[in-house]
Parts: structure tokens; sequence; C-alpha cells
């Protein structure tokens, strides 16, 4: 007899966010069983991976989802299976860029709620449909922000930390080398061959150069 392939293993995220459920684990073993029955009606192997007592803000503050993700990403495992969309992130964007890393490392996401698997038609349906809600999230934040800072411009506010007098004149000479043409790096080579301090009183750098001529006080004084 021939040998069986190995069944795909599946990553089963599960987590709670309040002490109280932490304290209980309801909520996590709840979770748990559900995902054990799912990975077996699919005929996967499944891991458990518990995330306790952390925020759904940001998929980056939570250390055994970026675990996760890695081991996904260096193909240790082929699914990411969770109960819920709000188990893994409550921001539409963050789970755009989500859905791009696993088609672009070739894993899969499956969810519960919303239904969503992405080797399925209508998983890729709902994936699309969230990846353009946050692109249009995205931009109309992008387009309000512009429209409030040229009202408040038009009203006279001037964006941008308040930059010290006796530095202005140093600040002023960054943005016309700048604008000369004159390259990040040779501009703080000048200023450091000349001797001049930065805000703080250290040596120039690019990125030193860069935070002034991309900040807004630096639009505001153009």
């Amino acid at each position: 007899m021939g040998k069986h392939a190995p069944r795909p293993l599946a990553l089963a995220y599960v987590r709670v966010s309040s002490a109280v459920q932490v304290e209980e684990g309801a909520s996590l073993d709840a979770q748990e069983s559900t995902l054990r029955e799912e990975a077996a009606r699919r005929g996967w192997a499944i891991e458990i991976v518990r995330e306790e007592g952390k925020s759904a803000k940001s998929i980056h503050g939570r250390p055994a989802l970026t675990d996760a993700l890695r081991r996904l990403d260096r193909g240790e495992a082929q699914y990411l299976l969770s109960v819920r969309l709000d188990r893994v992130s409550r921001s539409v964007a963050d789970f755009a860029a989500l859905i791009d890393r696993a088609r672009r490392q070739h894993w899969g996401i499956v969810l519960l709620s919303p239904n969503l698997d992405l080797s399925d038609p209508s998983g890729e349906f709902v994936a699309n449909v969230l990846a353009s809600a946050a692109q249009y999230e995205r931009r109309l934040i992008s387009v309000r922000t512009r429209e409030g800072m040229a009202q408040r411009k038009s009203e006279g506010a001037v964006f941008g930390r308040e930059v010290a007098a006796d530095f202005l004149p140093t600040y002023r000479r960054v943005l016309a080398l700048s604008a000369q043409g004159m390259s990040l790096n040779a501009i703080a080579r000048t200023l450091n061959d000349e001797g001049v301090p930065t805000a703080k009183g250290g040596k120039w750098y690019a990125s030193t150069v860069r935070a002034i001529v991309m900040s807004e006080t630096a639009k505001s004084l153009i």
C-alpha cells in the first residue's frame, strides 16, 4: 500500500481580550472546540494557537498571531483558521493586508464568520469586498484630512511642530538646499562640515534632513 499524503495543517487561532474571559477560559475553550470540529470535517490536522488578554486593535500587538503568520510564511502550516473575523482583526485595512499576504505566500485563511475561505470562489468574493472597503476607507480619510487642513489653513492655522526662533534660519536653509536639488545626504554632509548643529544639538543624517523636508511645518513655510 502507498503512503497517504500528509494532512494539511491548520493553525487554529483563538483569542480573548478581557480579564474575565482569560480567567474563566470559557470563550477560549468554546472557540477551540468549534475549530477542532471544523478541522475534523475538512480532514485537516490542527494546532491550537492561544492569545490571552490581547486587544484586537492591531495584528502587530499580538505575539502568538505574529508567530503563527511567520510559520505560515515559512510553509510550516497551510491554513490560518479562526471562528470570527473580529478574533483576527477589527481593522478592515489590517485584514485586507493579511489577505494579500496569504495570497503572496500561498497559504489559506478560513473564517467561520463571515464565511471566508480563500480557496473557495465565494470566499474570494468576500475577500475582494473587504479589500475594496479598506481602500475606500483609506481614500475617504485622505480626502477628509486634505479638506480639513485646507479649511484650517484658510483660517490661518499653521501645521506641524513649532520651530524655535534661533533654529528657524537653519530650518529654512535645509528647505532651500532641498529645493535646489541637493540630496539628503549632501545636505547633511554640508551642515556637518560647517559645524551647524541640529535642533537637538546633534549631528545631521539623511533621516534628520528628510524629517524637516517632509514635515507639515515645511509645507506651511514654502
